[in-house]
């Protein structure tokens, strides 16, 4: 086990000897300080307000809004629209959020909070994918890259097994995600919080399940929220890892794995959306934070099933690039 411990920090530091993977970071820094300084400037030069009206009434009112989506989500089940059936997961968790807070005599906020702010700035940025594609790149690099460069038949001459070399790999891979994932996390708090004011740190707010609502501290909200979107990450990058032990081409690796992190999950999304089979398909129910942001935008599915279908199809992908990489002469 110490050998395999040796082998995973040789692998780490092969992957920060390498020039691209300190400047990916770097890009990741100044891309998260340019977009949260434009984000501001954008606020102050259309005057975008941070407070929300809040009535007094807010509870009739709140009533009545709950009623009114009650009736709408009655009518999007009996709808045969597909097109009718993405509202249904969404208007679930309004109506759950609209009866926890008048039941529990939780008003709604003014104002939203640092957390609140930073987790939908984070996702509407999109930064999850611009990791994903980092790590791809870096995936990449590591596995194919040994073969194109010639440097995989040194490791498989060294006393370890191939699987050992091939998880220490992805290990090392996973490990650099992490670094990304806690840079991007705090760098974004910080500048949010910097642009937009430290805001009801300690505040609660409310979390949607896929079923019910819970009542956490927003930060640990947001957390959850980042790590989910790390999960989604994670599933691409096993494929681009197994695709670089099957392929042992850096180019092919890089490419397909990009073309379905851009191109395929859409696909797969679209048609979960309009095929009741479709909600199987890999990538198809991939963005598991949605389920916690915004519900269930497919129907039939919850967070729990979104990850274990997942769960499985990465399995599957890890399997297929052991099996090869195992086999296959180097």
């Amino acid at each position: 086990m110490g050998s395999f411990f040796t082998l995973v920090s040789i692998e780490n530091t092969k992957l920060w000897k390498r020039l691209s993977t300190k400047i990916m970071l770097i890009i990741m820094i100044v891309i998260i300080i340019a977009a949260t300084g434009i984000f501001k400037y954008y606020t102050v030069s259309q005057k975008v307000t941070n407070t929300i009206s809040v009535s007094e009434n807010w509870k009739q009112e709140l009533q009545k809004n709950v009623d009114m989506q009650k009736i709408q989500l009655k009518q999007a089940e009996s709808d045969t629209n597909k097109r009718a059936k993405v509202l249904i997961g969404m208007t679930k968790k309004s109506i759950a959020e609209g009866e926890y807070r008048i039941n529990n005599n939780i008003k709604p906020e003014s104002s939203k909070s640092v957390w609140l702010r930073s987790s939908e700035f984070a996702t509407n940025a999109g930064y999850g994918g611009i990791i994903a594609l980092l790590l791809i790149i870096s995936c990449s690099a590591l596995v194919a890259g040994e073969f194109s460069e010639g440097t995989m038949k040194m490791m498989i001459s060294r006393p370890y097994r191939r699987w050992e070399i091939l998880t220490s790999k992805l290990l090392a891979i996973i490990l650099y995600g992490l670094v990304l994932l806690v840079t991007t996390f705090l760098l974004n708090f910080i500048m949010i919080g910097i642009f937009f004011g430290f805001n009801d740190m300690g505040i609660k707010e409310m979390m949607w399940t896929s079923s019910s609502i819970i009542y956490i501290s927003a930060a640990l909200k947001t957390a959850i929220i980042f790590g989910l979107n790390f999960l989604q990450v994670l599933v691409y990058v096993i494929l681009a890892f197994a695709i670089s032990a099957i392929s042992r081409s850096r180019s092919i690796a890089t490419g397909f794995s990009l073309f379905l992190l851009l191109v395929g999950s859409n696909i797969a999304q679209l048609l979960a959306m309009y095929f009741s089979w479709g909600k199987y398909l890999p990538f198809g129910t991939s963005n598991f934070s949605t389920f916690v942001t915004v519900g269930a935008t497919i129907e039939g599915t919850s967070l729990a099933f979104a990850i274990g279908l997942s769960a499985i199809y990465s399995i599957v992908f890890c399997f297929a690039g052991y099996v090869v990489f195992e086999k296959r002469d180097i």
